[in-house]
């Protein structure tokens, strides 16, 4: 998607790109691997968030490679203007909700928003065991590629979006095999913290207004059409959505193209003017 984006007519307006990884998911699983528990707290991924935004974000753009840990930023130097996309993971919402002046915008691409507790439960439940019970190490990349292929839950995913999966979300471990960077722990405990999706429900009506919403979703989607459709005007000032009939929950792997579209027209729409640049 963000390489469909960068190539899009909307390029210009952007001036940098973080692609963000919460504690136990990705390379940061590896990197916490020793210290991670059997908790996971949506609000402190939120906070996590906010925490580089105001204290470490660099000041400014660089095509130069940075370095690992970044310097601490001076204090109130975070003049920031960004658009913040979020799929699933609803703390970039939390994040907004509890510091509406660091985004100027915020799309939200399907994330677990709820009002529906039984119903929540219930598909928490059922995500958790069958990441819990998921095949978590491969021979090869080449046999993980081929089961993956074969499996009715990638098989939606657009191939390239598959084949950078499986180049980049898995590891080598010390025994030579192929696993998966994020645990089937970690991956269960990532669906279990239930009460913050209804929380986010019942904060979403207060979003600051300034901050530009834009919602994309699937039909009938995750939560159903009718759930669904409440979702996306519980704040309705400076609302707008996009539905992906064609797609299902993870349109950022089945439609990346179509997404990135969508996201450069909301660049050139509400940045496209010379005073405006957009940080993701």
């Amino acid at each position: 998607m963000l390489r469909s984006l960068l190539d899009s007519a909307s390029a210009s307006l952007v001036d940098e790109v973080w692609s963000w990884e919460a504690i136990n998911q990705g390379d940061l699983a590896l990197v916490n691997a020793e210290s991670l528990n059997e908790i996971f707290d949506w609000h402190d991924d939120a906070r996590d968030i906010v925490n580089f935004l105001l204290n470490y974000l660099p000041e400014e753009t660089t095509p130069a490679s940075l370095p690992t840990c970044l310097a601490h930023v001076p204090e109130a130097v975070f003049a920031l203007l960004s658009l913040m996309i979020a799929h699933f993971f609803l703390c970039r919402a939390l994040a907004a909700l509890n510091f509406p002046k660091l985004f100027s915008s915020l799309i939200l691409v399907d994330p677990i928003i709820t009002a529906e507790k039984t119903k929540l439960v219930d598909e928490a439940v059922r995500f958790a065991v069958n990441a819990f019970t998921m095949q978590m190490f491969w021979s090869s990349r080449g046999e993980a590629l081929s089961q993956f292929k074969e499996s009715p839950f990638f098989t939606s995913w657009h191939p390239d979006v598959l084949k950078t999966y499986v180049d980049h979300g898995l590891a080598v471990d010390t025994a030579g095999s192929i696993r998966s960077k994020t645990t089937s722990v970690q991956e269960s405990l990532t669906f279990v913290n239930v009460p913050v999706f209804i929380e986010v429900w019942e904060l979403l009506e207060k979003l600051d207004e300034n901050i530009t919403l834009r919602w994309v979703v699937p039909s009938p989607g995750f939560l159903g059409e009718e759930d669904t459709k409440a979702r996306v005007w519980r704040r309705p000032a400076n609302t707008s959505n996009m539905v992906f009939s064609f797609a299902g929950h993870l349109i950022v792997q089945e439609a990346p193209i179509e997404l990135a579209q969508d996201i450069a027209t909301f660049l050139s729409t509400n940045y496209g003017s010379p005073q405006f640049k957009a940080a993701l």
